[in-house]
């Protein structure tokens, strides 16, 4: 919002949703999150974009989580480039056709459909975190399994379909995807994970462009700050990375990770039986 002299005033729901923005950014960027699970309610509900804006600036948001993070755990030597590259044959076609999907959901049924979506997604999320962090085979943090690449890549397929119906990046996905069928470990899952979002969302956000036009709504809705915040949370994203993993143990990591999406699962809850 501008004022008459020119100046720039901010309302203070558009400072908690920045407050919330760059806290998820930092708490996000350890666990191979882009945030968009919180990106996407913040905008929809606390800054009142419509769905379909909120989905594209979620997706803006989450790129900018993956490509500071992804660069982060690349320095600490953490991700495997080469897996993540086999991913996005996948992850891509289903970026596309999760766009597609939402399109069509929220113009001929509505958009609680997509929430209903997320929910389980989280929810399933949420499940697979809670067998990790109870199975004393996890307590190091190493590979649970070798890689199993029909399931793999059938589950970065999911992944990039739940960036382009959900704006989530699909980063959870992946986590738990990396973990259960990739063969890597806690923090090499995560910067994967981050490495398929990088390469993935892109393709999620052109796809929203075209298929909703909802580029100029962006714009409206963003204003200037709309152009500043991706590159600041880009910024936090890669600090909090750094330095969550090398101090932040795995058990702290994960659990970090089942609060936040449950905190989500509530949220949807809330939203479906509303």
């Amino acid at each position: 919002k501008y004022l008459k002299n020119g100046g720039l005033k901010l309302e203070p729901s558009t400072i908690l949703a920045l407050f919330l923005i760059c806290s998820t950014a930092v708490i996000f960027s350890p666990l191979g999150l882009g945030g968009g699970i919180i990106f996407m309610p913040i905008l929809h509900y606390i800054m009142d974009w419509n769905i379909k804006t909120a989905i594209l600036g979620s997706l803006i948001l989450v790129w900018s989580v993956a490509l500071g993070s992804q660069f982060a755990h690349n320095k600490g030597g953490y991700g495997d480039i080469n897996i993540a590259k086999r991913g996005i044959f996948f992850g891509i076609p289903g970026a596309i056709t999760g766009t597609v999907l939402g399109f069509l959901l929220i113009e001929y049924i509505n958009d609680i459909t997509i929430k209903i979506f997320a929910l389980f997604i989280v929810s399933w999320i949420c499940y697979k975190a809670l067998l990790r962090i109870i199975s004393k085979e996890d307590i190091t943090g190493e590979a649970i399994g070798e890689m199993n690449e029909k399931y793999w890549l059938t589950g970065i397929f999911f992944g990039g379909m739940s960036s382009g119906l959900l704006g989530i990046g699909g980063g959870g996905i992946f986590v738990t995807m990396n973990r259960n069928y990739g063969g890597l470990d806690t923090k090499s899952s995560a910067g994967t994970a981050f490495m398929l979002a990088a390469m993935i969302v892109p393709t999620a956000i052109i796809s929203h462009i075209l298929i909703d036009g909802n580029a100029s709504n962006l714009l409206d809705e963003a204003t200037i700050i709309g152009v500043l915040v991706p590159i600041l949370v880009m910024f936090l994203a890669f600090t909090g990375a750094k330095y969550a993993i090398k101090y932040l143990p795995v058990k702290i990591i994960t659990i970090l990770f089942i609060i936040i999406i449950s905190i989500s699962m509530l949220k949807y809850i809330q939203e479906i039986t509303a």
